[in-house]
C-alpha cells in the first residue's frame, strides 16, 4: 500500500490536492478545522476534524503525532497556506519522526515568506524586481518618503503577518495597498504600523491584472528542477491585490529559466508558484512574489499535463514518477464561488461589462469547487448559497416593508 497523504485544510487548494492523489488510488486524510465547508465532502479523502495551524497551532501539534503513530509508514504532509508552511517549519524535527514534509529547507522557508529577503535573493540572482524599500519603523519610512516614486505599492513583509489575529481588520482586509502620494503612503503606514510596523514598499510595476504571469515548477531535493507550466491570471478579485478568480495556462516558457536560476540559488526543493508582471514600460518581466507551497489554481497542472502535487508525492514517498507532459496552454481554472457571486453582483447592478466577464469563462474549464466526478462539495456549496441567497433577499424585503411603516409612524 503506498503511503497516506496529508492535506491541511479543504478549500481550492486542499480539495484540489485530494483530488489529484485520489484519483491515482492514494490514500488520502483530509484536515480541516472548519465543520461544513465544502471541501470536507469529497470522496477522495477521508476527513479529521482538527486544531487550526493559524488559530491553534500549540494542539494541532500533539494532534498531528499521535495521528502520525497510527499511520503505518511515513506520511506525506501538503500544507496549502503560508500559516501551516511556518506550522510545519516550527515543529519539524517532532514531525519529521511521522512525516515527509513537501517543504524546503528552514533558511529558504524564511526566505520565501520574507518579501525582502526574496527580493535580495532576486538581485542576486539576475531576476528582474520592481525596486523595493524595507520599512522598520517610522524613521524608516522617513528616509524611504523622500526615495519612493508613485504609484507604489504597501505589502506586508510577509502576508501571514496581517493576518493574525486581529490584524486583517487593522489593515482593512487588504493584500496589499497601492499607494499614489505621499501623503497617502504616510496616512496608510500610520494605519498599517497598529498591525504590524514592519512592511516592505515596492514600485508599482503598471497594467492590468491580465499581465500577472505565473512560473509553477517543482524542483528536487538536489534544486534541480523537474516540471514546470506556466499560466496568466485573467481575473483578480477583487481587481489588483485580490485572489486569482480566472487563471489560464500560456506558454511562457521563457519565464520558467529565471524562476529555477532564483530557485536554485535559494536551494529550493518542492512545490514553488513565482508570480511575474510583464513592465510594458521596459519590456521585462519582474518578480512579484514567490509561494513556497501549492495555491489555489495548482490543479492547472494535472488539467495541462504536469501534476505537480503528484510529481511531489512520489518523490517524498519513494515511488517512482509519473509521467510528465509539455504543459498544454488553454486551460482554465475558475473559483465558480466567487464568478458566481461577481456575475450576480454586475448583473443587479446592470454593469454592461458582465459580456466580458461571460467571455473570460468560454473555453477549457476546470474549477475550485465542481468536478463531475466529485459532485458533493459544489452541490454543499451552493445549498449553502441559495440559502444565503434567500436569507438576504427576506433581509431587504423586510426592510423595505419596514421603512414606510417607520417613517408613518413618525411623522408629526
Amino acid at each position: 500500500m503506498r503511503p497516506t497523504a496529508i492535506v491541511m485544510n479543504m478549500f481550492y487548494t486542499g480539495l484540489g490536492i485530494a483530488r489529484s492523489l485520489g484519483a491515482q488510488r492514494i490514500p488520502v486524510i483530509g484536515l480541516t478545522a472548519k465543520r461544513g465547508i465544502y471541501g470536507n465532502y469529497t470522496r477522495y479523502a477521508t476527513l479529521q476534524i482538527c486544531p487550526d495551524s493559524r488559530e491553534e497551532p500549540e494542539a494541532l501539534l500533539p494532534f498531528l503525532l499521535k495521528l502520525g503513530a497510527e499511520l503505518h509508514g511515513r506520511a506525506v504532509i501538503f500544507p496549502t497556506r503560508d500559516d501551516d508552511v511556518l506550522f510545519l517549519d516550527r515543529n519539524r524535527e517532532l514531525l519529521s519522526r511521522y512525516f515527509e514534509l513537501v517543504l524546503p529547507r528552514t533558511e529558504v522557508v524564511r526566505a520565501c515568506l520574507d518579501k525582502w529577503e526574496s527580493y535580495l535573493l532576486a538581485c542576486q540572482s539576475g531576476v528582474e524586481s520592481p525596486r523595493c524599500w524595507m520599512v522598520q519603523d517610522e524613521q524608516d519610512m522617513e528616509r524611504a518618503v523622500e526615495e519612493v516614486s508613485y504609484p507604489c505599492v504597501m505589502k506586508p513583509l510577509s502576508s501571514h503577518l496581517w493576518r493574525q489575529h486581529d490584524n486583517w481588520e487593522r489593515v482593512g482586509g487588504r493584500k496589499a495597498i497601492a499607494v499614489d502620494s505621499r501623503q497617502q503612503l504616510l496616512a496608510e503606514y500610520a494605519q498599517v504600523s497598529l498591525a504590524d510596523s514592519r512592511v516592505l514598499i515596492q514600485e508599482m510595476v503598471l497594467g492590468g491584472d491580465d499581465q500577472l504571469f505565473i512560473a509553477a515548477c517543482y524542483m528536487n531535493r538536489d534544486s534541480q528542477l523537474v516540471a514546470s507550466f506556466t499560466a496568466q491570471k485573467l481575473l483578480q478579485c477583487p481587481a489588483g491585490f485580490g485572489t486569482g478568480c480566472i487563471v489560464q495556462t500560456v506558454d511562457r516558457r521563457e519565464l520558467v529559466e529565471p524562476a529555477a536560476r532564483l530557485l536554485r540559488n535559494m536551494g529550493f526543493s518542492g512545490i514553488a508558484e513565482i508570480e511575474f508582471k510583464w513592465d510594458a514600460a521596459c519590456s521585462r518581466y519582474k518578480l512579484i512574489e514567490v509561494n513556497p507551497r501549492p495555491w489555489d489554481q495548482h490543479a492547472l497542472g494535472r488539467a495541462s499535463g504536469v501534476d505537480l502535487i503528484h510529481i511531489a508525492y512520489c518523490e517524498h514517498a519513494g515511488v517512482p514518477m509519473p509521467a510528465i507532459g509539455a504543459g498544454e496552454p488553454g486551460h482554465k481554472w475558475i473559483a465558480e464561488d466567487v464568478y458566481l457571486t461577481t456575475a450576480l453582483r454586475m448583473i443587479w447592478k446592470r454593469d454592461p461589462q458582465i459580456r466580458s466577464l461571460f467571455a473570460l469563462a468560454r473555453g477549457k474549464r476546470i474549477y475550485g469547487i465542481w468536478s463531475s466526478r466529485d459532485k458533493r462539495p459544489f452541490l454543499i456549496y451552493m445549498a449553502k448559497f441559495v440559502l444565503q441567497l434567500i436569507r438576504m433577499v427576506l433581509r431587504r424585503i423586510r426592510v423595505a416593508l419596514g421603512r414606510p411603516l417607520r417613517n408613518k409612524t413618525s411623522a408629526p
